[in-house]
């Protein structure tokens, strides 16, 4: 097999047993991005030099019998949010097109210490909100890739990069992962450090990410939060799943939900307990309560620049920042304590279950870059802090990822990796990168 087609897992074992060096895979992307990125459009920078000279030191480690542990060697792609010391970190802006950061962020940091290389910088829509990013999706070059992590979510589909930071404040993570058809996981809340990632809402943004298998997204998330958290928990027999309906059943596009009622028979057949879950009532207000915080968080980051330069900004971002800064107190401080009763509702509908699933997103990766999606599907559970995963189900008509959405209680990831790990290995989705060319 190729070398780029290797998930973490494989490129580790081989790294290891001294089947392959560090460098060969690293010349093995750098390839790859050469090929692909004319079409793709994912990356911001590419840091050669810097991911050689890692390579190099990584591969005379492994020579030496020195490990970092299962990410020795293994290229990372960046979202261009995260502050990362000496390379070029833009936010998506022209505002900060000259930016160079003299520090790592947090997570930029545990990569560095297990032993990854950070290949480089993704596209991201500009300051993580909705203006687009030139980036395409690999399944179809029309079609939108999501976002706002749309640079890391088409590196890790294409092959480019065997795992890619994200970060999610509304649909950010699960949203491109499942128009891209890729794992991505947004972890609890608070559990990975932001330090050194540029806010779009303090109270809402995650550290997440890309890979191509649950497996290897366990690897990553040991790296980043400990293996307490990132070793997934085996589980007693096939999983009791709740499915929500109402507010998903009714945004979804028509291809989606069959699509999603098709992937819980197969994971029915397989043995899975699957019933309905009501939603709670206080459902009904999260999705304007979501939209109140982001906004007033984000004026608050901008608010200063904005006043002075308001052009400086795309459509969006300036929309966003503009409405959050006529937000009244009170009116923040109400969505804040409605976060509480969400929380509550959810977690007591979750007793006896082992996950909620709903569909990843409402439609289909977009025709056009004009829009990145809609992440109505994933904003409630960025604005709970609760952990979601979504996996690949399938493929539309048109050819295009389909993604099952699975929301766990908060702080139980190694538990949410295992339902995950059993619903992946039961729908048999294709973990090798897609050709877009």
């Amino acid at each position: 097999m190729e070398a780029y087609k290797l998930g973490i897992s494989k490129a580790s074992e081989l790294i290891h047993c001294g089947a392959l060096t560090s460098s060969q895979l690293l010349e093995a992307l750098l390839k790859r991005i050469e090929l692909l990125e004319p079409h793709l459009e994912a990356w911001v920078t590419v840091d050669e030099e810097g991911a050689r000279l890692q390579a190099e030191r990584l591969t005379s480690e492994a020579e030496n019998g020195r490990f970092r542990g299962a990410l020795h060697g293994i290229p990372v792609g960046v979202k261009d949010i995260y502050y990362t010391s000496g390379v070029r970190t833009t936010m998506g802006s022209p505002l900060y097109c000259d930016f160079v950061p003299e520090v790592d962020a947090a997570s930029i940091l545990l990569l560095k210490e297990a032993g990854a290389i950070i290949i480089g910088k993704t596209e991201t829509t500009e300051f993580a909100q909705a203006d687009p990013a030139p980036t395409r999706n690999p399944w179809n070059l029309d079609h939108t890739p999501g976002g706002s992590s749309s640079g890391s979510a088409a590196a890790v589909s294409s092959g480019m990069c065997q795992a890619a930071l994200g970060s999610q404040t509304g649909g950010s993570v699960i949203r491109p992962a499942s128009f891209c058809g890729v794992v991505g996981v947004k972890p609890t809340y608070g559990l990975i450090s932001k330090r050194g990632v540029y806010p779009l809402a303090w109270s809402l943004d995650h550290v997440g990410f890309f890979t191509r298998s649950v497996e290897d997204a366990a690897l990553l998330l040991s790296a980043l939060a400990g293996e307490e958290h990132g070793r997934p928990r085996e589980l007693n027999g096939p999983p009791r799943i709740g499915v929500i309906r109402g507010y998903f059943h009714e945004l979804a596009h028509e291809e989606v939900w069959r699509g999603h009622e098709q992937a819980l028979e197969v994971l029915r057949d397989a043995g899975a307990e699957v019933l309905d879950v009501p939603l709670p009532d206080v459902f009904e207000v999260v999705p304007s309560a979501h939209r109140v915080i982001m906004a007033s968080e984000a004026a608050s980051v901008h608010e200063e620049r904005f006043r002075t330069d308001p052009h400086g900004y795309r459509r969006n971002i300036r929309a966003m920042i503009a409405a959050g800064l006529m937000v009244p107190a009170s009116t923040y401080l109400r969505a804040l304590r409605i976060r509480g009763r969400f929380i509550e509702a959810v977690s007591a509908a979750m007793e006896g279950f082992d996950c909620l699933v709903t569909p990843s997103t409402t439609t289909p990766a977009l025709r056009g870059l004009e829009s990145t999606g809609n992440p109505a599907f994933n904003a409630p559970w960025s604005y709970g802090g609760f952990p979601t995963i979504t996996v690949p189900t399938g493929l539309t008509q048109d050819g295009l990822p389909l993604g099952i959405q699975i929301v766990d209680l908060p702080l139980n990831e190694s538990h949410m990796l295992g339902v995950a790990g059993w619903c992946e290995g039961v729908l048999n989705f294709p973990k090798e990168p897609h050709e877009p060319i």
